[in-house]
């Protein structure tokens, strides 16, 4: 493999224990959209015997990671098949009573369990029950069946623009909490951008980006991402570089291939925009990023075929280049196809 992802193991153990340091709680580290483009079996191999709690989007995300870690995964979206969670000792999310009522079913069918994780909807309208009289009647469900919430939880959509909306989702958080049980174990969990550190109070916090690397100068990016010059091509004045004519040389030049483009995850709004190191130098995209490939100018810049080059060390500086966030920068790599090297 000519290009690789580089996960550097101290930065993330460094920026787990700021986090949880700052929280005072137990984290659920979100690995979802394979860890954020990380590679999710990877992050969860590293955090072994580390965290306890990991999150993912849906059944087969949590089924990937299974295999690498005894602790509990909760799925937050909608699964397909909640008799494969149940075996798997998979956590999950409910957000209705007739979702609730299904599984109480299954459950009592299968003569194991369900670890349920209650999502109350406070003011994100995306999941959940956001209704009192629906919330009772799930408890008393539970309780008719003598089964319990692992967990109960809701997600923050405003953190870091809208004081008076967290609060007043916080508040009704608050209120669905003490309508639980007293004997009830059931954790209290909150999320959403930068819930560590909004005052908000909770049992666990759910944490994403920031395990990356983002979000706190104290933090360190977990992630890089390298390759190497496999042609070098001389092209003369006038002519054209990549599909559509993406580029035309100013001058004679020197350009060379980089074997790594969109089919990867290397976004195409990069084109004639991105900026590598090639022996330490810096060497500009020429012409349209290609699927499996792109170009860069190294005219003055005296490499040869096999020299490594750097890519990506900080998602932030690719950010404000494709008009997006580091989020989808990072969740973009999910599609590359090189090898991840855990350092």
């Amino acid at each position: 493999m000519f290009s690789k992802i580089f996960l550097n193991s101290k930065n993330l153990i460094n920026n787990v224990n700021v986090l949880e340091g700052d929280a005072q709680k137990p984290l659920c580290v979100m690995v979802k959209a394979n860890a954020y483009g990380h590679g999710s079996k990877e992050i969860v191999s590293m955090l072994k015997n580390r965290i306890k709690y990991f999150g993912v989007s849906n059944l087969q995300e949590a089924l990937e990671i299974r295999d690498y870690t005894k602790e509990d995964i909760i799925v937050f979206g909608k699964c397909d098949n909640y008799e494969k969670c149940i075996e798997n000792d998979i956590s999950f999310i409910v957000f209705s009573y007739n979702h609730a009522k299904t599984i109480v079913s299954l459950s009592k069918k299968l003569k194991k369990r369900a670890k349920m994780h209650l999502c109350v909807n406070t003011g994100m309208n995306r999941y959940g029950v956001k209704d009192k009289r629906e919330f009772i009647r799930i408890i008393e469900l539970l309780e008719k069946n003598k089964m319990e919430l692992v967990g109960l939880y809701t997600h923050f959509s405003s953190l870091t623009s809208d004081k008076e909306y967290t609060q007043a989702q916080e508040k009704r958080f608050k209120e669905y909490c003490s309508l639980l049980p007293k004997n009830w174990k059931t954790i209290h969990h909150v999320g959403g951008g930068k819930s560590i550190y909004a005052n908000l109070d909770a049992d666990m916090y759910r944490v994403g980006i920031a395990v990356y690397g983002y979000g706190d100068e104290r933090l360190k990016p977990v992630l890089s991402l390298e390759s190497e010059v496999v042609d070098i091509q001389k092209v003369n004045k006038g002519e054209h570089i990549g599909y559509l004519c993406g580029f035309t040389a100013q001058d004679d030049m020197t350009i060379a291939t980089i074997p790594l483009g969109y089919g990867d995850g290397l976004p195409r709004k990069l084109s004639n925009k991105l900026s590598v190191k090639i022996r330490g130098e810096n060497a500009i995209n020429c012409g349209n990023i290609c699927m499996d490939a792109f170009m860069v100018d190294v005219t003055n810049i005296k490499c040869k075929i096999g020299d490594r080059v750097s890519i990506l060390e900080n998602a932030l500086n690719w950010a404000p280049l494709i008009e997006s966030t580091e989020y989808e920068v990072l969740t973009n790599l999910s599609k590359f196809r090189g090898e991840r090297i855990i350092k």
